[in-house]
């Protein structure tokens, strides 16, 4: 993980927030700190991941999750407790968390999760370049073009392609090679995978700017 990394704190106890901040600066990483999901919330930090102070009965994990998800975010979050339960624990982890640390925390654990947000977070941001790459140059395509992709995705043969468009399958050919050019695909396998990591099916409309 690169020097200076941000972990976003999410903790209503201040002395805590305080010493969980003052770790992570021992390990060269910068913690912003928030009183509860709706601070951070109003910010909306695009890098990073995330340690969420749970505390259970009522816990708030899985509103969080869903409160990433409305905002399309791709932090990764480990949550921590003072006393956890196994089944608050699997909950946790149900909910998106890949991890679940005890406060205090033991060093290595922490170290552990750290390293685990690090190459989540590093993972889910190299997948959301490739969907970005393939979205735009899915925009690029002419309407016939992009519902011929949208029949390979289906599993068509250019004469069915053909048959359901009612074009030739030469005029399918060539919409396909053009599709092709487009997307810098080098085999129909290609536009096929560029097109499902653009979210792209058999039914899809057009995609958004």
């Amino acid at each position: 993980m690169a020097m200076g990394w941000h972990i976003h704190v999410i903790d209503p106890d201040v002395r805590r927030r305080a010493q969980i901040a003052f770790d992570l600066a021992q390990r060269h990483l910068h913690a912003e700190i928030y009183e509860s999901p709706e601070e951070f919330a109003s910010r909306l930090p695009e890098e990073g991941a995330v340690l969420l102070f749970d505390e259970p009965p009522t816990s708030a994990v899985r509103e969080f999750r869903r409160l990433l998800e409305s905002a399309d975010s791709l932090l990764p979050m480990a949550v921590y407790s003072g006393e956890p339960s196994p089944q608050g624990i699997v909950n946790a982890i149900l909910d998106g968390a890949l991890d679940y640390l005890q406060w205090p925390f033991d060093p290595e654990l922490l170290q552990g999760a750290i390293a685990r947000m690090s190459r989540e977070g590093e993972r889910r941001a190299k997948l959301h370049r490739r969907a970005r790459h393939a979205k735009s140059a899915i925009r690029d395509l002419s309407g016939r073009e992009l519902e011929v992709l949208k029949r390979m995705v289906a599993g068509h043969t250019n004469k069915e392609i053909a048959a359901l468009l009612e074009i030739s399958p030469r005029t399918v050919e060539i919409h396909r090679g053009n599709m092709m050019r487009k997307l810098n695909a080098r085999s129909p396998s290609d536009a096929v995978r560029l097109a499902m990591i653009a979210g792209i099916d058999a039914e899809s409309e057009r995609l958004a700017a």
